[in-house]
């Protein structure tokens, strides 16, 4: 790498995007740039550090070794070009600027939506950015730096996060109400495992959870009779709808069907109520922006995370 080498932050912004979207074309399509822009801009960062950052070998664009190492600390530059901006936002005019933050499917879906229009409507200035993933990517996601903070069903051992309770779930069984065995008051575990269920994919936070109190009494989710995995909480509903098939959900998720009488919890012999915190999880070593701190207050404020 050649010692005094100067790199432009767009060229900065444009190689994230492409690390995030292993893309050179989407990056281009969320950067209103064209596909060749694009390439120009990595082929200008590759030239001035004289390292290659992508392998361009395969369909999917990935990361070499260096560009790994390089994207901690571009998305560190970016974020603190970010926060820069912000203060000098609240110090002129009160708070303003984008906040990007993460959650995993159930507060994602459930729990912050609501929360954030309330605190839009005391804040309008500010522009907040919510992308949802599983609890393994939303971690990935605080650790790379592509994100503030996150909010996860889980944790994940990393020393450099800090993770605070910021609500409760229950995770309950169901099934469809029409189902014989929702009529009974309990039924034994060994009969439950042998029936079809649905499973949301590894990396769930629901997923870890539920295992972890099955381990508690000697079982786990492989020993169950797993028909279909999904990808969200809303898909595998949607299964027990179909009658593929009971599932492990949250309660928050299924408020409705169950009031509406279409989905019923199945009480399980030998299984105690899974509950589960839903963690706030920031980076030790990265001090939050001023609204990132406006909205966590925000919402320990509302007490809007309490079951």
């Amino acid at each position: 790498m050649k010692k005094n080498s100067s790199i432009d932050l767009k060229h900065l912004e444009t190689f994230c995007r492409v690390a995030e979207l292993k893309s050179f074309s989407k990056a281009g399509q969320e950067l209103f740039l064209t596909q060749p822009t694009v390439s120009g801009h990595i082929l200008s960062l590759e030239k001035s550090l004289s390292l290659q950052l992508f392998d361009r070998s395969g369909r999917e664009v990935r990361l070499t070794r260096a560009g790994k190492i390089f994207l901690q600390y571009a998305s560190r530059m970016l974020r603190l070009r970010q926060e820069l901006m912000n203060v000098l936002y609240e110090f002129s005019q009160g708070i303003h600027g984008d906040l990007s933050i993460g959650a995993s499917t159930i507060p994602g879906e459930y729990l912050l939506p609501k929360l954030l229009g309330e605190f839009k409507k005391e804040h309008p200035h500010l522009t907040i950015s919510l992308k949802i993933g599983d609890t393994k990517e939303v971690i990935q996601w605080v650790l790379d730096d592509l994100i503030e903070f996150g909010f996860t069903g889980a944790k994940l051992n990393r020393p450099s996060l800090h993770y605070e309770k910021f609500a409760e779930d229950e995770i309950i069984p169901v099934g469809l109400s029409t189902h014989p065995l929702t009529k009974k008051k309990k039924v034994p575990l060994e009969e439950m495992m042998k029936h079809p269920w649905i499973l949301r994919e590894e990396g769930s936070g629901t997923q870890m959870v539920v295992d972890n109190a099955l381990r508690k009494i000697g079982r786990t989710l492989k020993q169950f009779h797993v028909v279909v995995e999904m990808g969200s909480t809303s898909s595998v509903k949607e299964g027990v709808k179909a009658g593929l098939g009971f599932a492990f959900l949250s309660k928050r998720a299924v408020e409705d069907e169950l009031k509406w009488g279409l989905l019923s919890k199945i009480g399980i012999e030998e299984l105690n109520p899974i509950l589960r915190p839903i963690y706030l999880v920031s980076h030790r070593g990265r001090t939050l922006s001023p609204m990132g701190l406006a909205l966590i207050k925000f919402i320990k404020k509302t007490g809007c995370g309490s079951s």
